[in-house]
């Protein structure tokens, strides 16, 4: 199915299939085009509270939603304001109950200001995938705000009840945001779920002190230990394995909690980064500081370098997604802006190809 296909099933308010947000996250044809409009009025308000929602309109070729919820995102290097690139969130469903944008309810626009490739969490996210940790599928758009062309943006799916059923089996239970370097015990908001006063997060900050036996029987330790292993791959410092900083976990109603990633936009800035550069979350320390899960860890890393981190695939999917991101910068009309892609895609390239060589030296030294 094409985007354009996608558009014209969502006009005609046609039952969806099982995914019909798939089109949207396939790298074929054109990027889209998000149009997006606020009133002075909305704008006035947006300008006193930047991160919470006012109303807007959202055209994409013929689709067009009224009362989209939207507020700017970002911490303090990804942060712009309306008038430069900012980085928005969309919610579908804020003002209007029911309403959705192809399945989903929320998504995000992400501007990029720290990534010029706009693939840093494409690829990453698709890396999180394939070893079987949860993450959002991600994509790209050109973004105009009142008519004023803003440029490419990295498109990505949010947390809601929608990618939770994809992801998890049993999808009942409580999403928290990390929120800025922010821990467990930390005042956690809650995403999606029920509110029982952080109860499940509490008991999950009591087996921390009472060591690893307890984590293991309340964490999903494999997934958590791909997690790392992804942050490990990916230089990826600013995670929950390493700061705690960029995470959802989820707590389901049965089930042991997982550790979600979120916002990789700074990748691959160091190649040859230690395997083991220090934890920071709660539940890293003892997990990975203990025998077995520095064991998991270990297993998780050689697999993943193997099958998944490997030159064929990473430099594979590069060439597959640059040229329509190129295109879509040229068509732009500002040649600067694909001058700037191409230096960074190639950048990009070479740091990849340094961290798999690294591994490549370093994985078979540790036992």
């Amino acid at each position: 199915m094409t985007l354009h296909d996608l558009i014209a099933r969502q006009l005609v308010q046609l039952l969806p299939p099982a995914d019909l947000s798939a089109a949207l996250f396939k790298p074929v044809g054109t990027v889209p085009v998000f149009q997006i409009t606020v009133d002075a009025l909305n704008l006035d308000l947006l300008g006193k509270d930047p991160r919470k929602a006012v109303r807007a309109q959202l055209r994409i070729g013929q689709l067009e939603l009224t009362d989209v919820g939207l507020h700017l995102k970002g911490a303090a290097g990804s942060w712009r304001d309306w008038n430069d690139k900012p980085g928005l969130t969309l919610n579908i469903n804020k003002f209007v109950k029911g309403q959705e944008l192809f399945g989903m309810e929320k998504l995000h626009l992400n501007n990029g200001v720290q990534d010029g490739s706009y693939l840093h969490e494409p690829l990453a996210n698709e890396l999180a995938l394939a070893m079987g940790v949860p993450a959002c599928r991600c994509a790209h758009a050109l973004v105009e705000l009142n008519g004023r062309k803003v440029g490419l943006y990295v498109l990505k799916e949010g947390f809601d009840k929608t990618w939770l059923r994809r992801n998890f089996q049993n999808s009942e239970g409580n999403l928290y945001d990390g929120g800025f370097c922010t821990d467990i015990d930390g005042e956690l908001k809650l995403d999606t779920g029920t509110d029982n006063q952080r109860r499940d997060l509490k008991a999950l900050a009591e087996a921390c002190g009472q060591g690893y036996a307890a984590v293991e029987r309340v964490v999903d330790v494999e997934r958590f230990c791909a997690n790392a292993a992804l942050q490990i791959i990916t230089t990826d410092w600013d995670g929950y394995v390493r700061k705690p900083n960029n995470y959802r976990v989820f707590l389901p109603s049965s089930g042991k909690a997982v550790f979600i990633p979120h916002g990789m936009d700074q990748l691959w800035q160091n190649p040859e980064e230690g395997i083991f550069p220090g934890w920071g979350g709660r539940v890293a320390h003892v997990i990975l500081e203990h025998t077995e899960g520095k064991k998991q860890l270990l297993a998780q890393l050689n697999e993943a370098s193997q099958k998944h981190f490997t030159m064929p695939k990473l430099l594979g999917r590069i060439d597959s997604l640059a040229p329509r991101t190129l295109a879509a910068l040229k068509a732009t009309g500002r040649a600067e802006w694909a001058g700037w892609f191409e230096n960074e895609v190639r950048g990009l390239k070479d740091r990849l190809t340094r961290r798999i060589a690294y591994l490549g030296r370093e994985l078979p030294k540790l036992r």
